[in-house]
């Protein structure tokens, strides 16, 4: 899926195999350790929102990536210092220690992992593969939030009761289209949002076949989507692109940019994260 260009903001798309050359290896500034680490590569795919600091993509860590053994494991210290970090494991396992507590978890395919800015961790690695969608955003607006510990949820987490998802478009007025749950609620700072959202047959806002079109400018803030099931066709209705999307494709909307989401039936499902700079009202 190639990245594309719009005249009042960027929808970006990015495939779950991105090509060779998109991947590099993972340098950042590591305050636990005092020093900059490299460990594993990553591949992004939004490298900006229309607010804070958002950065969005893959990562992953396999014998002769940096840090790696041979057999693709690995010990890393990571305290997320870029920012409130939001990601869903896709391959591979790991074991999570929250340094202060000594709570530990176990992750594999399907895991989400909600680790706010500045709590060390050591991520012990299991080899031979392990890859990671993530959504990392940052802002200069504190929200006091809890930071001393992980959020631990699966994509295939099933509450008995789903919430309609109610809201308000500015050219189409009160919308009620598909069902969510919301897994994050707030982040270290500015606006952040998590969860997982559905349509399809016998699903609020649906057709009998499944299919729902819902038109949409994200007022809440920026959101990075990673398609979990079925698939989407996205036009953006100020430039007149589009794009389809299917299941393991990441999606990127910029807030305030008018789109149609169509959702193919029988069933679409998304992990989504809302960003803002600015704190929630």
């Amino acid at each position: 899926m190639t990245t594309q260009e719009t005249t009042t903001g960027r929808v970006y798309g990015g495939s779950a195999d991105p090509a060779k050359h998109e991947w590099v290896p993972f340098e950042w500034e590591e305050p636990a350790l005092g020093r900059t680490d490299v460990q594993g590569e990553i591949a992004v795919f939004r490298p900006e929102g229309t607010s804070g600091d958002l950065l969005a993509g893959f990562w992953r860590y396999h014998a002769g990536a940096p840090g790696a053994g041979s057999d693709g494991s690995g010990s890393i210290v990571w305290s997320s210092p870029l920012g409130d970090e939001s990601a869903v494991v896709l391959e591979g396992s790991a074991t999570i220690t929250v340094k202060a507590t000594g709570k530990q978890y176990e992750v594999g395919p399907g895991s989400i992992i909600y680790e706010p800015k500045g709590l060390e961790q050591i991520w012990d690695i299991k080899g031979p593969y392990f890859k990671k969608a993530w959504v990392i955003f940052d802002s200069p607006n504190p929200t006091g939030a809890k930071s001393d510990d992980l959020i631990i949820a699966n994509v295939n987490d099933n509450p008995e009761t789903w919430t309609p998802l109610d809201f308000t478009e500015p050219l189409e007025g009160d919308l009620t289209k598909g069902e969510l749950v919301i897994l994050r609620p707030e982040g270290s700072n500015g606006t952040v949002l998590s969860g997982l959202w559905r349509s399809g047959k016998g699903i609020v806002g649906s057709e009998p076949d499944g299919t729902l079109v819902t038109p949409y400018t994200a007022t809440l803030g920026d959101e990075t989507i990673l398609l979990l099931e079925g698939e989407v066709h996205v036009r953006n209705d100020e430039t007149g692109e589009e794009w389809d999307f299917r299941a393991g494709d990441l999606i990127a909307l910029p807030s305030g940019v008018h789109i149609t989401w169509t959702s193919k039936g029988p069933f679409v499902k998304k992990f989504w994260v809302i960003t803002k700079a600015d704190l929630p009202a």
